[in-house]
């Protein structure tokens, strides 16, 4: 994990992101402490994103079709994009450790960790489908 001095805006920023619930994109981090009265510029939240994501913080999940989004989590585990309202969601299933295992030994290579992004329906989404 990476050591940074710590600063007024990342402490405010991370102190947002552990009150999400679900995902959001930085603009959405923006818009949503702007209109809580934050102060923060988009830039300086992108920065922040990004260097808490290096700490360890939050997680960084690449979006099949929006860009980045951010968890508030960056405790290992999965997600599915629901190809129906495009939004995502955690897997509620145990991280695989065992599968770092297996590509280490068949790719001959280290594994530190790795990410699973499901493509399918939400279960709001296949309420509505019935």
């Amino acid at each position: 994990m990476i050591k940074r001095k710590s600063s007024k805006q990342r402490d405010m920023i991370l102190a947002y992101m552990k009150t999400i619930e679900g995902h959001v994109s930085a603009e959405e981090v923006y818009k949503n402490m702007k209109e809580a009265g934050m102060d923060v510029s988009l830039a300086t939240i992108y920065r922040n994103l990004n260097i808490l994501t290096e700490m360890n913080e939050i997680k960084r999940i690449a979006h099949p079709v929006d860009g980045y989004q951010y968890d508030k989590t960056s405790k290992p585990h999965y997600h599915l994009h629901c190809t129906k309202c495009n939004r995502l969601f955690d897997l509620d299933m145990s991280y695989m450790e065992e599968l770092n295992k297996k590509l280490e030994e068949e790719g001959h290579v280290k594994i530190t960790s790795h990410s699973i992004m499901a493509e399918g329906i939400c279960e709001e989404c296949r309420k509505k489908m019935v």
